[in-house]
């Protein structure tokens, strides 16, 4: 918890509203706060902020590749956790979860359905 609260301090003090060169589609792993590391798909990104998918699996040490296969959401009462089908990060929040690029990717339309229902709604962000 130190370390998160150390990056998140350095994030703000460094230029937090700055987002990573992120790319649609591609993959990034990023630190979950809670001890583990996760992968990220990009859906969309706008002038406030990132759109992810968040899958359910986690890594003690961050991974440097990764079966796409093997990526899931998981279900609702899944014993290890679930993922997310949108996230709509900050610019700032995003930064904070110390995003590593893994690999390119492509989303495809139904990945899209939860971004569209957020932004038909006029969401907001984390």
């Amino acid at each position: 918890m130190r370390a998160f609260l150390a990056v998140a301090i350095l994030a703000f003090l460094f230029g937090c509203q700055r987002t990573p060169g992120v790319k649609e589609g591609a993959l990034y792993t990023v630190d979950d706060g809670d001890g583990f590391y996760r992968v990220v798909k990009i859906l969309a990104t706008d002038d406030r902020g990132v759109h992810v998918r968040m899958y359910k699996n986690r890594w003690k040490e961050r991974p440097t590749s990764v079966d796409t296969s093997s990526l899931s959401l998981g279900q609702l009462n899944d014993p290890d956790g679930l993922g997310m089908g949108h996230l709509p990060f900050s610019k700032k929040s995003f930064v904070v979860s110390r995003p590593v690029f893994l690999q390119d990717g492509q989303v495809a339309e139904d990945e899209l359905e939860g971004y569209r229902m957020w932004k038909d709604g006029g969401g907001g962000y984390f």
